[in-house]
């Protein structure tokens, strides 16, 4: 049961970062002279922010529905955790490279990531 609350909770995270990054469109901000950055800027755009919504919305139904034929919930911890770790990077690489100070969102975006990553390591298996 463990791990269905986590992936129900982490799902719906994971929404909710999606639609703040439709609403929000200037948390990764562009610079057309570095291409590192202006890749990591596409990060912030609305492909990428329903990408996290149908992630997050797969994740919590899977964790709702207590599923797990063919190790979805496996699955779903991989991919959850490769959107997270692109995201914590994103965020960071963003605000070293304009000179900010390191913001709560990318602090909470790496706690994520590990939160996801040691629930894949030491969270039961089904």
């Amino acid at each position: 049961m463990k791990r269905n609350i986590f992936l129900t909770l982490t799902g719906l995270e994971t929404i909710a970062v999606g639609f703040f990054l439709l609403i929000q469109r200037n948390i990764l901000l562009d610079d057309h002279n570095d291409k590192v950055m202006h890749f990591v800027h596409q990060m912030g755009n609305s492909e990428w922010a329903a990408l996290l919504i149908v992630v997050g919305t797969a994740a919590l139904v899977i964790g709702l529905l207590n599923t797990n034929k063919y190790f979805i919930q496996t699955a779903m911890l991989i991919i959850l955790g490769g959107l997270w770790l692109a995201y914590a990077f994103s965020f960071t690489f963003s605000d070293f490279h304009f000179g900010n100070p390191l913001h709560l969102g990318d602090l909470l975006a790496w706690f994520v990531f590990l939160q996801i990553t040691f629930e894949a390591y030491f969270g039961e298996v089904r």
